[in-house]
């Protein structure tokens, strides 16, 4: 009863999507103006390009009545069609109804592609050019691969695409003949024979420079020292010549123009070149104009971003970091530059910035999971253009295991209309996650400068006031329990990864000095350091090697004299991985890890790309923490702990998800086994 009832509905939907092609009770049907045209016998999967044909020949026609002499037209055109998808037997009738002409379409036997043979002086296996040749057969949509259907147009473009090669290859007088054998009255098959004659080959020799500037002489030699030696076709110069104009362009020289100039010998060899650069006048910033589209905040962001290139040379490398630079403000979706002429002078240019603005005001709701918070949830807001100021206000609320965290910042991402950011930002939290709970609220304010794509530092100043209860932990347990620190500080990146969330390759080191002292006459005071550096090396396509390492120091005081949150720890999932979060290191009977005054970590991985985004990992860690008074910043205990493991990555645009567990292979009594960590970023 139910397979009777789908199959109804199956035919009804086919009908009405047979109805909705154009399909009619004699077939499918075309009509422009006072024209209509009925086809029948037509394969539906043919249809489409069918009617685009008969459309184009009604619109040339006009919108008059239909004639004997636009009906013969369309049969002629219906069955060149056919013959030209392989069915060289195909015939097409008409026939004039009242109103409208009729088309009948009887296609005949298919014939499919027989013996193909490669023949004639071959400069490249016969396998290779055979590819090239079968290729546009071979891609149609639909084709049997194993038995594709003869099209006699396809073969023309596969013998072109052969030619075409040779002549990639040096072979520049190289010439493809496609020589079909004749076909019989009652053959399926249509064998073909390919007919190579290659002629001499050409090969770039000695190639020369004039005009160019002084500046770029030895850079644009390296192009010409590349070329030498090899296949010399005309694409190839054409290259040569769009690179050194872009050499050019791309160090001022906005104007310039190649030409090439060589002359080809009738039994090939070498093709000496002489390529003649007119650079034109070098150009300089003058002036930095944004669109008049954009609000009065893009403006402001625009004009202080792109600064450092007024009364400065282009340079297409700083004009790029700039525009990269503009566009990490978020403010922007799309952006594009254009150097023109600055008041009809060639060598003075006006810097014009058109694009798109993203939408400023955004509010999200973002869920997660962490195995050391937990069940997460939060609510975002972000306005990336508050009060048309070019200023970005954000704020957010989030819950997980460890209790409410609160924040608002203001950031303006050209303080002063300088290079510098300037980050304002006030957080509540309340952190209850072991035995002990403390509540702080902080203010802080960065300053921060990317310098160049590599380098970048900031300044911070902070001020926090925490209050941590406990009816478990003894007081140098906790360390001080009521307590404001005002903080300053300073940190310095060079970063020469590809990515810095999805890096494959390069490296980077990263320092920070914090120096805390205590508001309320506790006593607290301290100075810590971190050190920090990793290095990604791909080893083949699918292959990468990674390996990382970071020191944390806290000079000035032992662990009990340090409030518990203001400790250093070690364990999870960036650091040591046989360890849940934080648990390197003592930790009471009711497990909270109590911290200490060191934290050294240092990684190695292996990792595997076994299909698109996902990696399978092996990795080994090593650590330790220590408690101690540290006499510098690169003090550190020598009780190491271990972790091998393995794991896997799937990359998302913000991070890979990242699972990885853990085995302790030194296991000490009272400790687990290993760690199951599943988290969002590499651990290094």
């Amino acid at each position: 009863m139910n397979f009777s009832v789908h199959l109804r509905w199956f035919c009804l939907v086919a009908a009405m999507l047979f109805c909705m092609a154009g399909g009619s009770a004699l077939g499918f049907e075309v009509s422009f103006g006072q024209t209509k045209v009925e086809v029948e016998g037509v394969d539906p999967a043919q249809w489409d390009d069918l009617r685009s044909m008969l459309m184009d020949q009604l619109t040339l026609n006009g919108s008059g009545p239909p004639g004997e002499p636009l009906a013969d037209d369309l049969a002629f055109f219906v069955r060149q069609y056919y013959i030209r998808e392989g069915w060289p037997d195909a015939e097409a009738f008409w026939k004039m109804q009242k109103g409208s002409i009729l088309l009948t379409v009887k296609p005949g036997k298919a014939v499919h592609v027989g013996t193909v043979t490669i023949k004639g002086d071959l400069p490249l296996p016969a396998v290779e050019l055979k590819k090239y040749f079968m290729k546009p057969t071979l891609e149609r949509e639909d084709v049997d691969k194993k038995d594709p259907q003869w099209v006699e147009a396809d073969m023309q473009q596969g013998a072109g695409m052969v030619q075409r090669r040779l002549r990639a290859e040096g072979y520049l007088n190289s010439e493809a003949k496609l020589l079909p054998a004749p076909l019989t009255e009652k053959s399926t098959r249509q064998d073909v024979t390919l007919e190579v004659i290659a002629g001499p080959k050409f090969i770039f020799g000695q190639a020369w420079i004039t005009g160019s500037p002084p500046e770029l002489e030895k850079r644009m030699q390296t192009e010409m020292t590349e070329a030498r030696g090899t296949p010399f076709n005309e694409a190839r110069v054409q290259q040569i010549q769009k690179q050194l104009t872009s050499i050019c362009s791309d160090h001022g020289w906005i104007n310039a123009a190649t030409t090439a100039d060589y002359t080809l010998g009738k039994t090939g060899g070498t093709v000496d070149v002489v390529f003649r650069v007119v650079p034109g006048e070098r150009v300089r910033i003058t002036r930095i104009t944004p669109h008049e589209g954009f609000s009065h905040g893009a403006q402001r962001v625009l004009l202080a971003k792109f600064k450092p290139l007024t009364g400065q040379i282009y340079e297409a490398e700083e004009a790029d970091f700039l525009f990269k630079r503009a566009l990490d403000t978020g403010m922007f979706s799309l952006l594009d530059t254009k150097v023109l002429p600055d008041g009809g002078s060639m060598a003075a240019g006006n810097l014009r910035i058109t694009g798109e603005e993203t939408k400023p005001v955004t509010l999200g709701f973002e869920p997660g999971f962490d195995t050391f918070l937990g069940p997460q949830a939060g609510v975002t807001y972000k306005n990336t253009n508050w009060r048309d100021t070019g200023n970005t206000l954000a704020a957010e609320l989030s819950y997980s295991m460890a209790g409410p965290v609160g924040f608002v910042s203001l950031t303006n991402p050209a303080i002063f209309n300088t290079q510098f950011s300037a980050a304002t930002r006030f957080a509540l939290e309340q952190f209850n996650r072991f035995e002990y709970d403390r509540l702080g609220t902080a203010l802080s304010l960065d300053l921060a400068r990317r310098v160049s794509p590599a380098l970048s530092y900031s300044f911070f100043v902070s001020a926090t006031a925490n209050t941590v209860s406990s009816k478990v932990l003894t007081l140098p347990q906790t360390g001080p329990t009521n307590y404001s620190l005002m903080n300053l500080g300073a940190n310095v990146m060079f970063d020469r990864r590809d990515s810095p969330l999805l890096p494959r390759k390069g490296w980077y080191v990263s320092a920070r000095v914090e120096s805390s002292t205590d508001t309320l006459g506790s006593g607290v005071s301290f100075v810590r350091s971190d050190l920090q550096g990793a290095w990604y090396i791909p080893i083949t396509k699918k292959f990468r090697f990674a390996t990382g390492a970071q020191l944390a120091t806290i000079q000035g005081a032992t662990a009990d004299k340090i409030p518990i949150d203001s400790r250093v720890f070690n364990g999870g999932p960036f650091s040591v991985r046989s360890f849940g979060m934080r648990k390197l290191g003592p930790v009471t009977p009711g497990g909270t890890p109590l911290g200490g005054t060191s934290s050294l970590f240092a990684s190695a991985e292996f990792s595997y790309e076994v299909m698109p985004n996902l990696e399978f990992a092996v990795f080994g860690d090593i650590g330790s923490l220590g408690q101690g008074s540290n006499s510098s910043p690169l003090s550190y205990s020598s009780d190491f702990r271990e972790a091998i493991g393995a794991g896997l990555r799937y990359k998302l645009p913000f991070g890979p998800i990242r699972v990885d567990y853990g085995h302790n292979p030194n296991r000490r009594i009272g400790e687990q086994s290993g760690f199951l960590h599943v988290t969002v970023g590499f651990a290094f």
